[in-house]
């Protein structure tokens, strides 16, 4: 069997800070708190609604998220700005390695993918527009199992589908949740730490692999000869 490679797109294909721009236009100065807490606040509205047994796609996280964030700093966003800043997040830029990097992968032979917790016409959309879509033999999302990652019921639900097995099956994130999440269920994790300032979790839980970037892991792929 082929190594499947499958991954995470926000922070790891995609770059999510660019939505500072329309932010910064809107708040001055006050934008990146509000960035940090609103997507701090984003995943945390996730893990407790998987918590709650309450789904809803993640997109509603991420507008409830964004409302706590303006709450939270005292900034005014009309519904209108609220909305802008909502669209230009559905339309994020690929990191600048990142096409160049997918390509060669798929020519080395793997099996390529894309797992997201975002719905899945967003995210088809935003890889599309990022023009990484037409890449992957298959873009995958958590709507299907009603829940988030790092539930390994993510993962599995992805192994089944893609039919493939853990032992064929690396993870790649800039995300550490999600890096812990794939070594729970016994996959093999590459983790894109894109700033030294981001830092693992302190759990005792290692990646297989940390890179800076994705043109490390084509790096990586080549001198181990996996495929």
């Amino acid at each position: 069997m082929k190594t499947t490679l499958a991954f995470d797109v926000h922070g790891t294909l995609v770059d999510a800070t660019k939505v500072l721009e329309p932010l910064s236009e809107f708040l001055g100065e006050a934008a990146p708190q509000v960035f940090d807490t609103w997507k701090y606040k984003q995943r945390e509205y996730a893990f407790r609604r998987r918590l709650m047994e309450r789904y809803v796609n993640f997109s509603v996280c991420t507008q409830q998220a964004l409302d706590y964030a303006c709450m939270h700093h005292q900034v005014n966003l009309t519904d209108e700005e609220k909305n802008q800043v909502m669209e230009f997040s559905k339309s994020l830029p690929a990191f600048p390695e990142v096409r160049e990097a997918l390509l060669a992968l798929r020519n080395m032979g793997f099996r390529m993918f894309a797992l997201s917790n975002g719905p899945l016409h967003e995210v088809k959309d935003l890889l599309k527009q990022a023009d990484l879509a037409s890449i992957f033999k298959e873009i995958f999302s958590v709507e299907k199992t009603k829940t988030f990652k790092p539930d390994p019921a993510v993962y599995e639900y992805f192994l089944r589908h893609s039919h493939t097995g853990h032992k064929y099956t690396w993870f790649i994130s800039g995300n550490s949740f999600d890096v812990i999440g794939a070594k729970n269920v016994n996959l093999k994790a590459i983790w894109i730490q894109r700033s030294q300032k981001t830092v693992m979790d302190p759990w005792g839980v290692e990646p297989d692999k940390t890179v800076k970037n994705l043109q490390e892991v084509v790096e990586f792929f080549k001198e181990n000869r996996m495929k």
